[in-house]
């Protein structure tokens, strides 16, 4: 599969999870399961991720900032591309060069109604930064999927 079809199929997969009713950190980590044939199981993802929707409940760190770096984690296991931690720096500012702020509270007070109803904004962000995770992690290794 080519970079922008895997791209493109994982973007699309987070959007979907999320409209399933997944939140923004499961649903880039089921997205990214399903995209680079990670093999977790898909209730433990559910699990680990169900407390960080709304920024922790707190408004703080957006769930799809943090289910893109859980993820960066597990291909960097996965593949042993031996990341340096700066690598988890490079992607945090990548998402707010993105958005504008990686706080949860900061990123839906910016959002109109419309987005707000139904989440739109936050499906949006989702499918944003499952690109923003694609593209980083391409730039690192490419050739692997």
């Amino acid at each position: 599969m080519e970079k922008t079809e895997l791209r493109s199929q994982i973007e699309k997969q987070a959007a979907r999870y999320f409209e399933e009713g997944h939140n923004c950190c499961q649903s880039i980590l089921l997205a990214a399961n399903d995209g680079w044939q990670l093999g977790i199981d898909p209730s433990l993802i559910s699990s680990a991720g169900f407390f960080f929707r709304h920024g922790m409940a707190s408004g703080s760190t957006c769930g799809a900032l943090i289910g893109a770096q859980l993820a960066l984690g597990i291909l960097n296991d996965r593949y042993e591309t031996k990341l340096k931690i700066k690598s988890a720096s490079t992607l945090y500012n990548k998402f707010v060069n993105a958005f504008g702020s990686p706080e949860c509270k900061d990123l839906r007070k910016g959002q109109g109604l419309l987005d707000k109803l139904g989440s739109k904004g936050c499906r949006m962000i989702t499918l944003t930064t499952a690109g923003i995770l694609c593209e980083f992690w391409e730039s690192i290794d490419g050739n692997k999927k």
